[in-house]
């Protein structure tokens, strides 16, 4: 909605607060610089009649430039100042200035969510060649794990900080905050995984990689949080570089020691950066170093709880992504490679999702300003939904053919018939994951987590089904998710904040 249908009375004075730093008080000797006539007065000062919410603020400002009671019955032939200021109140009809632009409230590169696309989307050129590396009972199993723990420790860690950075101007305390959450995720994880490989049986590697999965993804996260991600850039280079090279040398079992230490290194130097970067200015906590660890009081309820959803979405998230990959493809017992292949491009259009987010919640909040009729903005927001999912389907639909080519190509991957639906499930299901992150940057958290839910317990409920059900499952969520955010994010409310 326009400025002036929900600011409060109070804000319309600001227009003639900035008029009257314009004014001089008139002195006996300077009284003839004043208009003689009241027309000629509204006009000296329409711009505060113009802004007044009413004559109070007219009044206010005829005797900050000096216009006395007696002057005034003298020379327009009004009772006071307030009489006076009635009638120009009257004479001059309304026309607000117009707000100067609010900041913007998301000041990011253009860059920046390029960035954050290849962070997202690079760890995945590590797991073909830690595949190799991490053969034996319980491996798919395991690293699942992993991934569902990781992700849902991550975004409720990445939720607690958010909260915090928006409750207080105080960035050490989100430090703190940010730096005691990644260790108590870090340690939780750890027992996961360590319950998990007893449990399978698994070889000490499979432990150790997805214990260094969820480090990385956690310091990752502190590292967004803080806009501090070229850091993390750096970090991942070793890795990359190292799978590059085992994966073009075709593996030799002779350097499959450096490839695992290659690997190694991403995790150590996430959480290493991560570290720098919560180092606080403050003063160190009686007791020694590790009595200031977990302040008392460093985690709030209301920001525990309101964590909860995130971690809950997160763990929902990372299971639709990764089922498919465990779901054997009839007469391909294994990997599923084609869903392995498409989770690659879906990761790395998280930077098209995010700079399609921005955009589409710039747009918002700019039509908000300037709407003066719900119906209008319903419409036009609607459209505008519409307009960053294509933007973002556009995007991923590119990234996903450009690495379907280049794997097939280079025999990463064989070409087979369920190769291509199994690419358009994932942009489905990029598409409904885009909305539900949308629908949660706006407030609404429920159901896009009981529709993802629903979406992966339908898909593991017929795993016989394979493709099939898969299809199904993303076609349903994506419908839902649509309607749903078509419908709620056409209320003005939503954008408000």
């Amino acid at each position: 909605m326009s400025a002036g249908d929900v600011r409060s009375p109070a804000v319309g004075l600001a227009p003639a607060v900035g008029r009257l730093d314009h004014l001089r008080p008139v002195t006996a000797a300077g009284t003839d610089t004043v208009p003689r006539t009241v027309p000629d007065l509204c006009a000296e000062f329409a711009a505060v009649c113009e802004s007044a919410v009413d004559p109070l603020e007219i009044a206010s400002a005829l005797e900050f430039d000096g216009l006395t009671d007696q002057l005034i019955r003298e020379r327009y032939g009004y009772g006071n100042v307030f009489a006076l200021a009635s009638e120009m109140y009257v004479q001059v009809p309304r026309q607000p200035a117009e707000p100067e632009p609010a900041p913007d409230p998301w000041p990011v590169s253009r860059l920046t969510p390029l960035l954050h696309g290849l962070l997202y989307g690079l760890p995945a050129v590590c797991f073909p060649a830690a595949a190799a590396l991490l053969a034996g009972p319980g491996a798919h199993a395991v690293l699942i794990t992993a991934l569902l723990a990781a992700w849902a420790a991550s975004q409720a860690l990445a939720s607690l900080g958010y909260q915090r950075l928006g409750r207080t101007t105080d960035r050490d305390q989100a430090r703190r905050l940010l730096r005691a959450g990644m260790l108590a995720g870090l340690l939780l994880i750890t027992v996961i995984m360590a319950g998990t490989g007893l449990l399978l049986h698994a070889r000490l590697s499979l432990f150790v990689f997805g214990v260094g999965e969820g480090a990385y993804m956690l310091g990752a996260c502190v590292l967004l949080v803080l806009g501090a991600e070229k850091w993390l850039l750096a970090a991942l280079a070793p890795g990359i570089v190292g799978s590059v090279a085992f994966l073009v040398l075709g593996r030799p079992p002779g350097l499959e020691h450096a490839a695992w230490a290659s690997l190694a290194l991403p995790p150590v130097l996430a959480v290493a950066a991560a570290l720098t970067a919560t180092r606080t200015t403050g003063t160190r906590t009686p007791g020694g170093p590790l009595a200031g660890l977990v302040p008392r009081g460093l985690f709030v309820p209301a920001e525990l709880r309101g964590a909860v959803p995130a971690a809950a979405f997160g763990l929902v998230a990372a299971g639709l992504l990764a089922y498919p990959v465990v779901t054997a493809v009839p007469g391909h017992p294994g990997v599923n490679s084609g869903a392995l292949l498409a989770s690659l491009p879906l990761s790395l259009s998280m930077g098209a999702a995010e700079w399609s987010m921005l955009a589409y919640r710039r747009r918002t909040r700019s039509l908000l300003r300037s709407s003066t009729d719900l119906r209008a903005f319903g419409r036009r927001s609607r459209l505008m939904l519409a307009a960053a999912l294509g933007q973002y389907l556009l995007a991923a639909a590119v990234l996903t053919a450009a690495t379907a080519l280049i794997a097939t190509r280079t025999g990463l991957v064989t070409p087979s018939p369920v190769l291509v639906p199994e690419l358009i499930v994932y942009l489905i299901l990029g598409g409904a994951l885009f909305l539900a992150l949308a629908l949660q940057a706006l407030g609404l958290r429920a159901v896009p987590l009981v529709a993802c839910a629903g979406a992966l317990a339908f898909e593991m409920a017929w795993p016989e089904l394979g493709l099939a059900v898969q299809l199904a499952a993303v076609i349903g969520l994506f419908a839902v998710l649509a309607a749903y955010a078509g419908r709620s994010l056409a209320l003005a409310m939503r954008h408000a904040f």
